[in-house]
């Protein structure tokens, strides 16, 4: 039995061992998280930086909307008052048997005036608060029996909104004084953009006042759900209402993982780190990198770059740490992580040359 030196397969197979110990045995670099210029301030600007729910300004929505039930007049709305003809005959000393109509408009001190009747207030009733207050002034005083007064509103005094962006019909529109709210003008307006079947959806809604633009402030309100507004506001007349269609988000990753590219960002939901990476199919395990870069884009336009552990103690900051929608993520190579593929990948090599030798 011959007792030479080793074989050249033999050899191959202690090649491999070793490879695949340097690969297994490889530490990391680094076990802590890190920021550009390990800077606090630095930390904290990321942190704030990408899109920012906005902030609700309460006491812009303190103001009373217009309240549910009968419809109320107001000045500037033309009435039609149809009364028995006795009504009008006493009125203008006539006599037609017929029953016979008025029509008057509410003045600017909410007030009309009826035959028979004379001044009457209007403005703030319902249509049978003025029908009851038109018997009650001619009746037992002018007319022995309390007449049947109907009275409808002919003309509705309307006041004009800008409503423009993601509606079905943007444009100018006209609203009643019950339609005086962001509700009613979105009615008027055909209400949040669809498609079909298919809600497009908007992101958030700014209401300019009247006035310099450049002095008021807009009130800006996010949208639930893609097309209910955080609350009705009270309008008076003469404000643009912008609609800011709904683009869907995105995340990106790249790098290391198994499955780089953008990613679909769903409203209402947040992601952080960890969840971001596993969407992209984990980490890549033979390079197994201890670090991902997360690029975030700053109010002023700049891109804030930050780095943190996904490895050993840095997961749990990573579970917690959230992802904002437009972050790129970037899983990138260590010298550690490099060498391990590096080394990989010769093993592969060699592993094919055995099994062919083996052939």
């Amino acid at each position: 039995m011959s007792t030479g030196t080793p074989t050249g397969r033999p050899r191959a197979a202690m090649r491999i061992v070793a490879l695949a110990l340097a690969v297994g045995l490889l530490p990391a670099c680094s076990s802590r998280t890190y920021l550009v210029d390990d800077d606090d301030d630095a930390l904290a600007r990321f942190m704030a930086a990408g899109p920012v729910i906005p902030e609700i300004d309460q006491e812009a929505l303190l103001d009373s909307l217009p309240s549910p039930g009968p419809y109320r007049v107001v000045p500037g709305d033309v009435l039609e008052i149809r009364a028995p003809g006795t009504f009008f005959e006493t009125a203008a000393g006539q006599e037609t048997g017929a029953p016979g109509t008025h029509v008057t408009r509410v003045d600017t001190e909410g007030a009309i005036r009826v035959p028979l009747a004379g001044e009457l207030a209007a403005s703030g009733r319902t249509l049978p608060e003025i029908e009851s207050a038109i018997a009650e002034a001619v009746h037992p005083r002018y007319l022995k029996q309390r007449p049947s007064i109907l009275v409808r509103v002919e003309e509705h005094h309307t006041v004009a909104v800008s409503v423009f962006g993601a509606v079905e019909t943007p444009g100018i529109h006209y609203l009643r004084s019950d339609q005086m709210s962001l509700f009613g003008a979105l009615g008027e307006a055909g209400g949040i953009l669809h498609s079909g079947s298919l809600v497009v959806g908007a992101r958030m809604i700014r209401i300019q006042r009247p006035g310099d633009a450049a002095a008021s402030k807009p009130i800006v309100l996010p949208v639930k759900g893609l097309k209910v507004p955080y609350s009705d506001v009270l309008l008076h007349g003469g404000e643009r209402i912008e609609v800011e269609r709904y683009e869907p988000d995105t995340f990106t990753v790249i790098g290391l993982v198994q499955r780089p590219g953008a990613f679909a960002y769903p409203p209402e939901v947040t992601y952080n780190l960890m969840q971001a990476l596993a969407i992209a199919g984990g980490i890549d395990r033979i390079a197994n990198p201890p670090y991902a870069t997360i690029f975030r884009r700053a109010e002023d336009g700049t891109i804030l770059p930050a780095t943190f552990e996904i490895q050993g103690d840095g997961l749990i900051r990573a579970s917690s740490l959230p992802i904002k929608p437009g972050d790129v993520i970037a899983v990138q190579h260590t010298p550690a992580s490099w060498t391990r593929a590096f080394l990989s990948e010769i093993l592969n090599l060699q592993i094919g040359f055995v099994l062919r030798e083996d052939v």
